[in-house]
């Protein structure tokens, strides 16, 4: 998955914390650029194989998801780069990254991924949980050495309710942009048991509320530039200086 095409994006999900709803995130971006013509591979490193469980659960109906299972170790008649490989025309590659990616791991993740996108829930666990993972992942070596556009996501959030307030001031205080917002929306269960995304639902009301923040962020995504040797701090891209400390007696609260 090294393919240097600048026509392709590697973008990689990931946060340090399970159960924040990286292969909602991972499956739905997939589905979403397959319906607007892209094709599309889902590359599952999560021990826990749940983008390979929603692939099987998916239609041969519906658009084409290639899956590759880098979760699993090849056999005995292959190389894992072999096992690892790609479908012919791939221009978009989704990678599901695992919770407890350390260093190296961590580290052969971020070399795959052109964008890095970080799901968060409202929740002040979440919050300190990701706080972490950010600091980590922007003073790793291998980021430091070739940073990539990254992105904060909002996830499973209840607008105009405390915890929503709490989270919109952690992503204010960010020096990353926060780049969506997904509800906390009983469509995104239904999708799931069925291996499709919001955009393959759009005879439901609900799915039709949730898509354009889906298009929303392939746009952003697809804007990004590929890595180069710039900074962090020209990656920033909001428009005034960031706080850096998030605000202890909000997350306390």
């Amino acid at each position: 998955m090294d393919n240097k095409d600048p026509t392709i994006r590697r973008i990689l999900v990931i946060n340090g914390k399970g159960g924040c709803g990286k292969t909602t995130i991972a499956t739905n971006l997939a589905v979403t650029y397959a319906n607007q013509q892209h094709q599309v591979a889902l590359v599952d490193n999560d021990p826990q194989a749940s983008s390979t469980y929603w692939a099987e659960q998916r239609s041969p109906d519906l658009k084409k998801i290639h899956l590759v299972p880098a979760h699993q170790r090849a056999n005995m008649y292959q190389t894992q780069t072999f096992h690892n490989r790609l479908a012919p025309n791939i221009d978009r590659i989704i990678i599901d990254g695992h919770s407890n990616a350390r260093d190296r791991d961590l580290e052969a993740l971020i070399k795959q991924a052109d964008v890095v996108l970080i799901p968060l829930l409202p929740s002040s666990i979440d919050i300190r949980a990701a706080s972490r993972f950010i600091t980590n992942l922007l003073t790793h070596r291998a980021f430091r050495n070739s940073p990539r556009p990254v992105g904060v996501i909002a996830n499973r959030v209840q607008p105009n309710t405390q915890t929503h307030i709490k989270l919109e001031h952690f992503l204010g205080c960010l020096d990353i942009p926060a780049v969506a917002t997904f509800r906390d929306s009983p469509v995104y269960i239904e999708a799931a048991e069925l291996g499709q995304g919001v955009s393959d639902m759009l005879n439901s009301r609900a799915a039709r509320k949730e898509a354009p923040a889906w298009r929303d962020l392939t746009r952003w995504i697809d804007e990004q530039s590929a890595p180069s040797a710039r900074t962090v701090h020209d990656l920033r891209l909001r428009p005034r200086a960031a706080k850096r400390k998030v605000d202890e007696q909000t997350l306390r609260a």
